[in-house]
């Protein structure tokens, strides 16, 4: 253990054969989605073990691109959601690739840029929170020619129901996606449409490059698991302090758990500040040991409370496992996430900025 009171650890060669497997699989180009900090591991750590990997990165914002650009990425980089027109010139002076949803952003990108630049067009087949819906994406398409700077290099669509184990709208969503391709014959334009969910489970999704996010990471999205992942997180803390409750006795804020008998407790240097979720009062475990050992009481913003065994023989400053393996036991991501009612998603993306990442290459 170093001395900081939690971290996570990233096995950047993890994410670097999940990436591997995933393209080997698919037998298409790998898009990997790294928004939000790389889904919280460290884009800039991330995008680096990916290189040669990865035929393009992509972001959910401009800003997310120009930090990209400024890690030293020179590969494609795709900004997922049309942006401003007033970001345009942005966009071109750090050669991002952005997504086209409305024909104001068109226009303006068009005017700043003083050479052609490459543009994908969201098609919005049935997600309906951003771009052109797919009866009106052909014609759209044929307006982008008038504008002499903008090069078409793909379409794409997202899927609002991949991860569900009813496939029937993501069907759906494919026979639209479809319909507008074969409206825009030989133009040339690449497709892409599967996240991770799709990616592992439909096929039929893949067109010329999938788009995985959260499976990069080792997390599986859905109950399918056609190729072995590995997770690339661990979240550690240690024990700050050690202490006993009489019978009847609370703790935390609002004193929510109450002691039934005698009992040992230990308080770990982790709280929702860090992005360890207030959800997780009272339902949340953690590994002391190797076992697991209940969360009581409230979480705190900078510490939670864990119940001990009588015979945990443990000392101020030992490990402790929030996620990942500690012997032969494990809590992953999901589990986490299902305490918390929340998705895994959400558990990695809201772990703090104070809790530093040590990169494992």
């Amino acid at each position: 253990m170093n001395d900081y009171r939690t971290h996570v650890k990233i096995d950047l060669a993890a994410i670097r054969r999940n990436a591997e497997a995933i393209k080997t699989s698919t037998g298409k180009r790998l898009i990997a989605v790294v928004k939000a900090d790389a889904y919280g591991h460290g884009v800039a750590p991330v995008t680096k073990a990916l290189r040669g990997v990865a035929d393009m990165f992509a972001v959910a914002t401009v800003e997310e691109g120009v930090e990209l650009r400024q890690a030293g990425v020179q590969a494609p980089i795709l900004v997922l959601f049309s942006a401003l027109s007033e970001q345009a010139s942005q966009i071109v002076e750090h050669r991002l690739v952005p997504t086209i949803s409305d024909w104001e952003f068109a226009n303006r990108l068009n005017t700043v840029a003083s050479d052609p630049i490459k543009v994908h067009v969201n098609i919005n087949t049935g997600m309906n929170r951003s771009g052109i819906h797919w009866t009106e994406a052909a014609q759209f398409l044929n307006r982008l020619k008038t504008l002499d700077r903008l090069a078409v290099e793909a379409v794409f669509t997202h899927f609002a129901t991949a991860d569900e184990a009813d496939k029937s709208y993501v069907f759906v969503q494919i026979e639209r996606f479809l319909s507008v391709l074969e409206e825009i014959p030989n133009s040339g334009e690449l497709a892409h449409a599967a996240n991770s969910a799709a990616t592992l489970a439909v096929p039929e999704a893949y067109f010329d490059a999938v788009r995985p996010g959260l499976s990069l990471y080792g997390v599986y999205p859905a109950a399918e698991r056609p190729i072995a992942l590995e997770p690339a997180l661990t979240w550690q803390t240690r024990i700050g302090w050690i202490g006993s409750l009489s019978e009847g006795e609370g703790l935390s804020y609002g004193l929510t758990y109450k002691a039934p008998h005698r009992t040992r407790v230990a308080m770990v240097r982790v709280g929702y500040g860090d992005g360890y979720s207030r959800a997780l009062s009272n339902v949340g475990e953690v590994l002391v040991c190797g076992a697991r050992r209940p969360i009581i009481g409230n979480v705190c913003m900078d510490v939670s409370i864990v119940r001990l065994e009588p015979t945990d023989n443990v000392s101020i400053g030992d490990e402790v496992v929030l996620i990942g393996k500690q012997r032969d036991a494990e809590i992953t991501v999901d589990e986490l996430a299902h305490r918390a009612g929340t998705i895994s998603y959400e558990i990695l993306t809201q772990i703090g900025a104070r809790v530093p990442r040590i990169f494992k290459h």
